[in-house]
């Protein structure tokens, strides 16, 4: 796809790490499981280990100035999370969720710590993680605040899945791996559920959406056409 090397993700979407760093986690077979709606971190939290996931999703979510939990990203398998937190230390001001059931790895930070010592390039590895992981905060801020509709919000929200991989192609169609309900939809761009419902009954008439088997596919034509109207290119 003609935007599969843009360096531009969404806030609220990790990218994934490289291999070196997921076959050094890996390596420690430390593995924990969490089912669906588990808190795995606790706002205020002082993060020990990092956590490499290998199946399901997690959420960062944070307290609105109105008292509302939000989804502010995902994390999903080949993404880490936790990983600034065990370096820095410092208290989490984020509480991290479990959106289904999740597999991960876990590494503490003394391990990481003499992981870099022993080999550069994961050190160079682990210190780009973290910096591209600030990147796309900053950039997926900037881009999320110039989309001033709900519908903007919602494309640029289903591109965004397809951008960083999280699909299997179809012909004309991409079949997203991560099925959010309209609910979390809603709440991670900002709207209400009904809002959510009546952009997909229109991508349906419309020939752009379908749903099978509880999953969502998102036709090239949504991509080529009102992606482009928008105009979030990197």
């Amino acid at each position: 796809m003609y935007f599969n090397n843009s360096s531009v993700h969404l806030e609220w979407l990790d990218p994934p790490v490289n291999e070196i760093l997921i076959n050094f986690v890996m390596k420690k077979k430390i593995k924990e499981v969490f089912k669906k709606g588990t808190t795995i971190f606790e706002e205020g939290d002082s993060v020990k280990y990092a956590h490499l996931v290998t199946k399901g999703w997690v959420a960062y979510c944070l307290n609105s100035v109105g008292g509302e939990l939000r989804i502010a990203c995902l994390a999903g398998p080949g993404r880490i999370f936790g990983l600034a937190p065990a370096f820095s230390q410092v208290s989490l001001n984020i509480s991290v969720k479990a959106l289904e059931y999740c597999e991960t790895y876990k590494v503490s930070r003394d391990d990481l710590i003499q992981g870099m010592i022993e080999d550069i390039n994961l050190g160079i590895e682990i210190v780009s993680n973290v910096t591209m992981r600030l990147k796309t905060a900053f950039e997926g801020a900037n881009i999320f605040s110039s989309l001033l509709t709900p519908k903007e919000k919602l494309i640029y929200y289903l591109v965004s899945m397809v951008q960083c991989g999280e699909y299997k192609e179809h012909g004309d169609w991409y079949e997203l791996t991560l099925n959010l309900s309209h609910a979390r939809i809603a709440e991670i761009i900002g709207t209400t559920r009904v809002t959510v419902c009546r952009m997909f009954k229109y991508y349906k008439n419309v020939g752009k959406l379908k749903n099978d088997n509880n999953k969502i596919f998102i036709h090239k034509g949504l991509i080529m056409e009102d992606y482009e109207k928008i105009g979030v290119y990197s």
